[in-house]
């Protein structure tokens, strides 16, 4: 975010000096809705808000119906999506109630059969875009191209502090189960976790030897923090494609005077490779990938998630003109 916002700065001063320099050659030129003049020689600043979050920008003209523009986003983690997994032991559960006494009488908490979630937006980008006016109609409609930049991660989905019992319960089971003797009952019912699904493949390790088979039971397990975290990633480099329409506030009755502050409306997609990758932090399984079978809530959540390959963005400008 830094790195974006020192990027911006440079721009400003940068577009400021060459804007002195040109305008000290030449006389101004420039339309009263875009003012257009010589490349660089007129800034615009911008806030927007939309589907890819809160803006804010700089714009300049490159020549006659050319713009460039580079600006930040962020997607304040406000978004939120609830889900609730089952709590499973083995591979049918059939022994929770045992697991569950268990801990109890070892803890004293209360293991759930169900455990809480909660995913969280959270996309930030830098982009710098082209705009072109293809059409004689005052510089209104335009066509845009380019990239955004930012983290791989856009959102994650972690478990609620109302679970951090079960999640010890869990892992204090697991811990157990690895230390019993091999005539233990225990062997027999199996690891504790957050029934996901099953394998859609083989899994296997460097040497080739298959840890997991197709079609057997995925249970999500607490990390060494004690708690359930998944990552949602896409690209890093997202091209852009949109269209756009730009009004001056005069010709909405907003402004009577200059034309210094104009409305733009922005239509288009972030290409991200892809639909995103849903990455469980303690092993590495991508459940968008990996797994199958996704019951309830979470499988439906999982399947809109996949028929987004592409990310729209809808948004609304108000732009104000610098020099």
């Amino acid at each position: 975010m830094k790195r974006c916002a020192f990027l911006l700065m440079l721009m400003l001063s940068v577009v400021s000096i060459r804007a002195q320099y040109v305008a000290s050659l030449q006389p101004q030129q420039y339309d009263k809705t875009l003012h257009w003049g010589g490349a660089f020689q007129h800034l615009d600043m911008y806030g927007s808000i939309g589907t890819t979050g809160v803006g804010i920008g700089l714009a300049t003209p490159l020549g006659e119906s050319w713009r460039l523009r580079g600006g930040i986003t962020y997607m304040p983690p406000l978004l939120k999506k609830h889900l609730h997994p089952q709590v499973y032991v083995g591979d049918d559960n059939s022994h929770f109630k045992e697991v569950q006494e268990m801990m109890y009488f070892e803890t004293g908490y209360q293991m759930q059969d169900k455990v809480a979630m909660t995913g969280k937006w959270e996309m930030f980008n830098g982009y710098l875009l082209v705009d072109w006016f293809p059409l004689d109609d005052e510089n209104k409609f335009r066509i845009t191209a380019g990239i955004y930049y930012g983290p791989a991660r856009i959102a994650k989905i972690t478990t609620d502090g109302e679970s951090a019992a079960t999640l010890s319960c869990i892992a204090a089971y697991n811990k157990k189960y690895f230390k019993v003797d091999d005539d233990n009952e225990i062997l027999e019912w199996g690891l504790a976790g957050a029934y996901m699904g099953t394998y859609g493949h083989d899994v296997v390790d460097t040497d080739g030897t298959i840890l997991h088979k197709t079609g057997d039971t995925y249970l999500m397990m607490p990390d060494d923090d004690g708690q359930l975290s998944i990552d949602v990633k896409t690209n890093s480099i997202k091209p852009y494609l949109g269209v756009g329409y730009e009004l001056p506030f005069s010709s909405l009755g907003l402004q009577k005077k200059k034309d210094t502050w104009k409305l733009a409306i922005d239509a288009g997609v972030l290409f991200w490779g892809g639909y995103p990758s849903l990455r469980v932090s303690t092993d590495g399984i991508d459940l968008m990938r990996d797994i199958d079978n996704i019951p309830g809530q979470k499988g439906d959540y999982i399947k809109k998630i996949k028929k987004l390959v592409v990310f729209p963005n809808i948004g609304i400008s108000v732009i104000y003109h610098l020099f």
